[in-house]
């Protein structure tokens, strides 16, 4: 009995140290530090890298240091040293970085000295750390490894056979398809999974002639267009020529993607056919659609009267829709001269204000598609805009430019003509002046001469000393020497020196005014 109460103690006490010990390691938490990062990357372009801690519990503190190659790439953001804890409702936390691939080569990025502990226990709970490699290469490096086939394995038109039968290196097939189709299925597979296709599947087709582009471009770049001449089989076409080219009426409707603004469908009768038109009654224009020999369809101004057709130059621009015209039907404004610009894919007429260089600005003739009314419009190359153009405020705005222009033409010359006038007043009147000037001097020392000799016989003035030269009675044969000017005013002074010497009471008269005389 003992031995049995013995066992079943000692049975008890196993299980109680299992309990307590076993047990909550059982339950121990487990946590683990993650890396993930892109497999590639370009040379000279960034990348994420993030670290993720986590635990199966909540996770209470941890730490880490993020390792890289910095010979290989170069941290644009983020803490490379972490330390963190948590609130103990967390079980992740991450933590993102932005690198820039700097060379070629794989780059790997590691937790390092890392140390996570459990929320509940404050144990090390770290079980494992992750890593993540980035292959980095050039975008050259990149390119040089794509596939450069741009070839077809397969190219059908449903319901029609390709002339000549298909073959990779062949890029121009023909085929026909019956009358009334309005739609046709293009069967095309790349010979390289890498290389896209555009111009396959179901597209809408008219009567005559379909021009089906269909384009492989290769993983590196480069294009090949197959061409597949696709005719529609019509009854009785209807052909015309426009400007020297020819075209076939396009009779059906849902042939022209876009109608312009204004315009409805209606049908009228050319050549005994039925015909689909688009009529703008504002406007009176009916438009007939036609395809050239490459199957592009165009909208052209059919005249109902004449049985003519024309060119139809549609415009859009700051909610107008306009209808380009060549022939004007008002009288183009005053101070505009005849020029052209390019609108769209069409070369129109156009005006150009002579006094204004800026050459985005044009005066074009049009028709408003929404309310039929003709007249000038401004069109702004920058913007390809329009607006209408009010003749009287332009007008009268031109008039004062002009007549400003005019007021100032006419001051200038009247002040270049004073300014003239004053130059030849200047140089007609003035040796007349001076004349003048010396004649009153002469006039004032004759009259002083006057008094004198009325007072005293013996005055004098050197002004009554005769200038001219002594002439002695000689020989009729002999001729009398002639003196310079100078020996002559020599002779006057030397007269007045001996005269001062006889006369001395006398006031000595000044040289000055019979210098300015002699200048005279």
């Amino acid at each position: 009995m003992r031995k049995l109460y013995k066992k079943v103690l000692t049975g008890v006490f196993i299980l109680l140290f299992v309990f307590l010990f076993k047990l909550p390691n059982a339950s121990a938490a487990s946590c683990r530090i993650g890396v993930s990062a892109p497999s590639s990357a370009v040379v000279g372009q960034s990348f994420k890298v993030t670290v993720t801690v986590s635990g199966s519990q909540s996770i209470g503190s941890w730490e880490y240091t993020l390792s890289y190659d910095s010979s290989k790439v170069r941290l644009n953001s983020g803490t490379l040293h972490v330390v963190d804890y948590g609130n103990g409702s967390k079980t992740s936390s991450s933590y993102t970085y932005s690198f820039t691939a700097l060379t070629s080569g794989t780059a790997t990025f590691k937790p390092v000295n890392a140390s996570v502990l459990d929320y509940s226990s404050t144990n090390e709970c770290l079980s494992s750390t992750g890593s993540a490699s980035v292959s980095m290469k050039t975008q050259a490096e990149i390119e040089a490894g794509y596939s450069r086939n741009n070839n077809l394995a397969s190219l059908s038109v449903e319901g029609a056979e390709l002339t000549p039968s298909f073959n990779a290196s062949t890029l121009e097939y023909s085929a026909t398809l019956p009358v009334d189709t309005t739609k046709a299925k293009i069967n095309a597979a790349p010979a390289d999974s890498t290389a896209t296709i555009s111009g396959a599947g179901e597209i809408d087709v008219v009567d005559g002639l379909n021009k089906v582009e269909v384009v492989v471009t290769a993983q590196h770049g480069e294009k090949k267009t197959y061409v597949i001449n696709l005719t529609v089989e019509e009854l009785d076409p209807i052909n015309v020529k426009v400007g020297g080219k020819s075209y076939t009426i396009v009779r059906k409707s849902g042939q022209v993607e876009n109608i312009p603004v204004g315009f409805t469908e209606t049908k009228i009768t050319i050549e005994d056919q039925e015909v689909t038109a688009y009529e703008n009654k504002e406007a009176g224009l009916t438009l007939v659609a036609l395809k050239d020999e490459e199957g592009e369809v165009r909208l052209f101004i059919y005249d109902t009267k004449t049985k003519k057709f024309s060119k139809f130059n549609e415009v859009a621009g700051g909610g107008l829709y306009l209808l380009i015209l060549d022939e004007v039907d008002d009288d183009i404004p005053y101070g505009f001269k005849k020029t052209s610009v390019k609108i769209g894919d069409e070369k129109v007429t156009a005006y150009r204000y002579v006094l204004d260089d800026d050459k985005n600005y044009y005066l074009v003739y049009a028709q408003n598609l929404q309310t039929g009314d003709k007249g000038f419009y401004v069109y702004d190359k920058e913007d390809a805009s329009f607006q209408r153009y009010y003749e009287n405020l332009d007008n009268s705005k031109n008039t004062i430019i002009i007549y400003l222009f005019c007021i100032a033409s006419g001051l200038l010359l009247i002040i270049l003509l004073i300014i003239l006038i004053s130059i030849f007043k200047k140089i007609f009147t003035k040796k007349e002046k001076k004349i003048e000037k010396y004649q009153k001097k002469i006039d004032k020392l004759k009259e002083k001469l006057n008094n004198k000799e009325d007072n005293d016989n013996d005055s004098y003035d050197i002004e009554s000393v005769d200038e001219r030269p002594v002439i002695k009675k000689v020989e009729d044969d002999f001729e009398v020497p002639k003196k310079s000017r100078k020996e002559r005013k020599e002779e006057l002074r030397e007269a007045k020196r001996r005269l001062d010497k006889q006369k001395p009471k006398y006031r000595k008269l000044s040289l000055e005014d019979e210098d300015e005389d002699d200048d005279f």
